[in-house]
Order: structure tokens, then C-alpha cells, then sequence
């Protein structure tokens, strides 16, 4: 007996869906939320079949008409019904503020009085969550924005619709199931020149040790003709103006390739926030980054792990937008101490790569592995940036182990808490909306957020 006031619990607390239909992107259910007025006009059924009276055919008549109206009610708002949200402006980097558009439409004749969103997004501070109502045949729309604080990739939806009939019988369930994901990228700082890694070229784009030149297709400049020069190199137009023969210069071809090895062991991470040393790391990862492909190197980044990901260097904007897509989601991750991703990386290293490392692990079992990982270098393939401990509230200080690495021959700097911040607008201005006011009196928009078409369009034009 026990057992079945078990079950039949079990089954009165669990949703009870009289109707479901499926549409494209949505699923929309109707469950009995009161399941008490069932069990009255089934009882008052009983009742009159039993003994048949006036008042008790009119309580029959009243509930039984009471169910009807309600489901009726629920199934208009079940079919006419119907949401939407549209991305207006999207997330390029932290600090930009994300927008959406929500609108709400009753095509039912019978009006929703309570219309509860539930968002299950999970970009930080930002929900559509709320209650709103809408009449029959009305419709409204509002804004919703959030400015963006943390790099990462988010989900924007799926939500849930909900809304009944004005007796609270019936429960409407619009499920939309669309999602769509939103990439945060890291910030960006300018680096003192300390921080950026030095090495020695020819010009710009040669390491003195390359016997010989190789040229690009991209013509940078053109100078006068010289006994030798290939006669496709002519420069017609330049020729003609000048009235002398005149060659295009071609851009050397940067032979030059670093890599940037950001550590995020989770045993070497101090503080909270942006002034933890993981955010550090990516900020300074980033920006290394952005620095070193505007200098026209190779630049191309390493995480290790269990899965490791490497972005083999490349050079020009298109790669930029690929590192910083692969640093925005990197969180530490454990046992990935920086020994084993200098292991990882070793098969991918050529004799003249570099491999740029920032940490704030003061541990030499790594600088063993570093060690054994450029006996063929000419000690400038590594550079070493050392996030101070001490100033992230820990106990170690950088300055001691920083000789560690100068008795290899190992380049490096120190970093302190608060010295790198991060610039708002790194990407393009800030997507806010800005107005300013005429001296009509008018008001106008001076500054509006990035449309999201747009900023996706152009984003894939530069991969």
C-alpha cells in the first residue's frame, strides 16, 4: 500500500502534459498544473450520477466549463504565441557591451496575462529572465545589454517561454532551443619595449645566420634599376614618371617564427580577478602577440594538456583573430605543469624558432626541461617573461630566480602585478551607445553599438 501512494505521489508531482506539438526550433507543451480541480469534477461527477440534484449538476456544469474555457485559453496561447530574440551588437572583446532585441507576439484573441522568460544563457551578469504580458493580437519588444567582463566563449540560450490561462489550470511551455555562441576576446595592452623579444635580423625580417634572401610577393617600395634585376621587376608607372628605370622592392620573407607558450598550471596561479596572474598571463600572451605580427614575425601560440593545441605560426591580422580566438577560452587545467608543455612543444620547434614563455612558476624542474630543449639554439631561442610572485600575494620573489635563467643564457624580465593594463577599444570603439545633443534641442546618436551581421561578415573576410 505504501508502494502505491508512492507512485501515485510520484506521478501527481511529476508535469503532466495533456498536449506537445514540435516546430522548427521550439517545442511547445500544455501540462495540467492544478490537478486538484480534476479530482473535483471527477468526484462531483460521481456525486451526481449518484444522486442527482440542481446545485449539484450547476457545481458540475460551473467546473466542468471552468476546464473547458481554461484549455482552450491554453491551447490559443499554445499555437498563437511567439517569441524571438535578435543578436543587435555583439562582444568583441572585454569591455564591450553586448545587445539583443526580444520581441513578443500574441496572435491568440485571448490575452496573456503573465508571460515568465526563463534565459539559460551563461555569459556573465546577462539573462533575459523576467515576467512580462502581452494582449491579444499585441505584441512589444524590448532591449536587452550587458557590458561584457570576462573573456571566453558563451552560449547565448536556449529559454523557455511560459505563460497559462487566467485560472492558473493549465501551464504553456514554449521551449527554444536555439542557441548562439558568443566569443569574448582577451584584452589588449601596449608593452613597454622591455617586454618584447629582441633578435637579430638583416633589416627587419632576416636572421643573420640565413645565408640567403627570400622574397614575397607583396611589393613595399620600389628603388632605381641596378645591372642584374630581372626585367618582370619593372615598375611601368614609376618608370614612366621618373623617366628611368625604376624595380619594385619586394618584402623579405620573414623567416623568423615565434612561439608564444602562455602557462597555466593551476599550482602556479596567485590571485583573483583581473589582477590574478592567469588573466595577466593572457593579457600579456595577447598582446605579445599583436606586438610581434605587427613587427611581421610568425607568431603562433602552444597549450599543452592532456589534448594539446598549437596555432602554428603565421603572420598578418587574420592570424591574430586565430591566437586570440584560441587564448579567450584557456583556463588553467590540472597536472598541465609547464616541464610537460615544454615537452610537448619540442617536436614542433625548429633550429630557428623562439620560444617565448610566460609564468609565474618559480620551479627548476622546468628550466631543466628548458635547458634540454635549446642545446641546438644560439641561447636566443627562448624568452622568458616572470610574473612576480611576491607582488600576487605569494611568498617567492622573481628577482632570484631570474639569475637562474641568466646563468643558462636565457633572456628574461620581470612583470609585477598592476604594470600591464589592459586598453579599452583595442579592436575598434567601444560597442556603447553614445549621444550627444544639437542646438535644436534634437538628440542623435554619435557613437552606436556593432551590428552583429556586420562584425561576423567582416571577421570571416580576414580569415
Amino acid at each position: 500500500m505504501t508502494r502505491f501512494f508512492n507512485i501515485l505521489q510520484a506521478w501527481w508531482r511529476a508535469p503532466r502534459r495533456v498536449w506537445r506539438r514540435s516546430f522548427p526550433g521550439r517545442l511547445v507543451s500544455i501540462e495540467v498544473q492544478q490537478g486538484g480541480v480534476f479530482l473535483l469534477l471527477a468526484g462531483l461527477l460521481v456525486w451526481y450520477l449518484a444522486a442527482p440534484s440542481e446545485t449539484i449538476a450547476f457545481l458540475l456544469a460551473t467546473v466542468a466549463g471552468m476546464v473547458g474555457v481554461a484549455y482552450i485559453w491554453a491551447r490559443r496561447l499554445a499555437s498563437g504565441l511567439h517569441s524571438r530574440r535578435i543578436l543587435q551588437s555583439v562582444a568583441m572583446q572585454v569591455g564591450d557591451e553586448l545587445e539583443e532585441q526580444v520581441y513578443l507576439t500574441n496572435q491568440s484573441v485571448f490575452p496573456a496575462l503573465w508571460v515568465e522568460f526563463m534565459d539559460r544563457s551563461n555569459l556573465p551578469g546577462y539573462t533575459l529572465s523576467g515576467v512580462r504580458g502581452v494582449g491579444g493580437g499585441g505584441s512589444l519588444s524590448w532591449r536587452a545589454h550587458t557590458i561584457c567582463s570576462r573573456r571566453g566563449v558563451f552560449i547565448l540560450g536556449p529559454w523557455e517561454v511560459r505563460t497559462g490561462d487566467p485560472f492558473g489550470l493549465f501551464l504553456v511551455r514554449h521551449q527554444m532551443l536555439d542557441r548562439q555562441e558568443i566569443l569574448v576576446y582577451p584584452p589588449l595592452a601596449v608593452l613597454p619595449e622591455t617586454l618584447v623579444p629582441r633578435r637579430g635580423k638583416l633589416g627587419d625580417h632576416r636572421p643573420l645566420r640565413l645565408p640567403l634572401q627570400a622574397d614575397t610577393v607583396d611589393g613595399i617600395s620600389v628603388r632605381e634599376y641596378t645591372y642584374g634585376d630581372s626585367l618582370r621587376r619593372i615598375h611601368w608607372p614609376t618608370t614612366a614618371r621618373k623617366e628611368a628605370p625604376y624595380v619594385k622592392v619586394f618584402e623579405p620573407e620573414s623567416v623568423s617564427r615565434i612561439w608564444i607558450l602562455p602557462d597555466l598550471d593551476p599550482e602556479a596561479q596567485l590571485g583573483e580577478g583581473e589582477d590574478s596572474t592567469e588573466e595577466t598571463i593572457i593579457l600579456l600572451a595577447a598582446s605579445l602577440a599583436a606586438r610581434l605580427l605587427r613587427d611581421r614575425f610568425h607568431v603562433g601560440v602552444f597549450l599543452g594538456g592532456e589534448e594539446p593545441v598549437a596555432a602554428l605560426p603565421d603572420r598578418g591580422l587574420s592570424t591574430l583573430w586565430k591566437l586570440l580566438e584560441l587564448l579567450a577560452p584557456c583556463h588553467p587545467v590540472a597536472g598541465n605543469n609547464l616541464s610537460r608543455q615544454l615537452a610537448q612543444l619540442r617536436p614542433l620547434l625548429s633550429p630557428r624558432d623562439m620560444v617565448l614563455i610566460v609564468t609565474a612558476a618559480m620551479d627548476e624542474g622546468w628550466v631543466q626541461s628548458l635547458q634540454r630543449l635549446i642545446p641546438f639554439y644560439d641561447r636566443g631561442g627562448a624568452w622568458v617573461l616572470l610574473l612576480d610572485p611576491h607582488s600576487f600575494g605569494g611568498k617567492l620573489q622573481a628577482e632570484d630566480f631570474r639569475m637562474v635563467l641568466a646563468n643558462l643564457g636565457v633572456e628574461s624580465q620581470i612583470v609585477r602585478r598592476g604594470e600591464i593594463r589592459s586598453m579599452p577599444g583595442v579592436y575598434g570603439e567601444l560597442s556603447r551607445w553614445e549621444f550627444m545633443t544639437l542646438g535644436t534641442g534634437r538628440a542623435i546618436a554619435r557613437q552606436t553599438p556593432r551590428r552583429a551581421a556586420a562584425l561576423f561578415a567582416s571577421r570571416d573576410g580576414l580569415r
